[in-house]
């Protein structure tokens, strides 16, 4: 946005595999009270439309904001449609923008929840300053937002950011996606606690921390795994730096430590020492901040 142009109100939504964020965003830029719920995911892309519409619009207080949509999976930011998002089952091919308008008349803008992550912490943020930049989500699932040449970066079909589908282990174990071995399936939370064998990733966290030394092994395994698979990235990108952020990596400084050890096992030593892997800044604000950025951009080119 041009300095001095005036700012439009925005309405953002963080949709997440746990939890629905909504957020609105004054002429200013402040982001305003965040409302969170569990996201009605069980019985497909319905309950979830009518969660997001009803937070909205008591977000807009009777305003016509825009609004923009993170979405954790493949979207096609031209058409709004979300082509899957394995996190919420039911959602193939979901043309939400043309729902979401048909509800509300609002401009609507859906996008890839780790590319607005990225945006917001390019903007705001570990990344900024950078003209290369990755913000790393690993949570629930694994993704990644890209920033190339300082511009948010989608790929030819919308679709680039799946890092966590990257496959790591060919006979390791399924993936929500339906292929084998996938980063996401062996180093999100929801494969650690899986494989520990207890109900979350903090739980394995807590249980490593306590000395429990399977915990211990779990977490190993999916720092190396995380660790070798960035090291790819900075290869293959030649990022000035990464922000890494998500509730696994409250798992301390030990998952920490040997993650950015794993990394040298999977990269070469210039772009290694080139890029900054730093902790995401923004935590939990990063997407609804991402959306706001987006809007006061072009909107029909953005």
């Amino acid at each position: 946005m041009k300095e001095g142009a005036a700012r439009t109100p925005v309405v953002a939504v963080d949709l997440g595999g746990t939890w629905l964020r909504v957020a609105a965003f004054d002429e200013a830029g402040e982001m305003g009270r965040t409302v969170r719920v569990p996201t009605p995911a069980a019985n497909g892309p319905a309950p979830v439309v009518e969660a997001i519409c009803d937070l909205a619009t008591e977000a807009a207080q009777g305003g016509r904001p825009r609004l923009v949509i993170g979405v954790p999976g493949p979207v096609d930011p031209a058409k709004g449609v979300v082509h899957g998002a394995p996190n919420l089952p039911g959602w193939k091919e979901v043309a939400l923008r043309e729902l979401i308008q048909e509800r509300l008349g609002w401009e609507c803008r859906v996008e890839h929840d780790a590319g607005l992550a990225a945006l917001g912490e390019h903007r705001r943020g570990a990344g900024r300053g950078s003209t290369n930049f990755a913000y790393v989500t690993v949570s629930t699932g694994i993704g990644a937002g890209l920033i190339l040449g300082r511009r948010l970066y989608r790929g030819s079909q919308g679709t680039a950011g799946e890092f966590g589908h990257v496959v790591v282990e060919p006979d390791g174990p399924r993936c929500r996606c339906g292929n084998r071995g996938c980063l996401e399936a062996v180093a999100s939370g929801t494969a650690i606690a899986e494989r520990a064998g207890m109900a979350s990733g903090a739980d394995v966290s807590r249980a490593a921390a306590a000395g429990d030394p399977n915990a211990q092994e779990v977490l190993d395994r999916a720092a190396d795994h995380l660790g070798r698979a960035l090291g790819g990235l900075l290869n293959l990108l030649n990022l000035d730096a990464v922000a890494l952020g998500g509730g696994v990596f409250n798992s301390g400084p030990k998952f920490w430590e040997r993650m950015v050890e794993a990394v040298a096992q999977g990269s070469f030593p210039g772009p290694r020492r080139h890029a900054r892997l730093a902790p995401a800044e923004l935590r939990g604000d990063a997407g609804l901040l991402g959306a706001y950025e987006l809007a006061q951009g072009d909107w029909a080119a953005d």
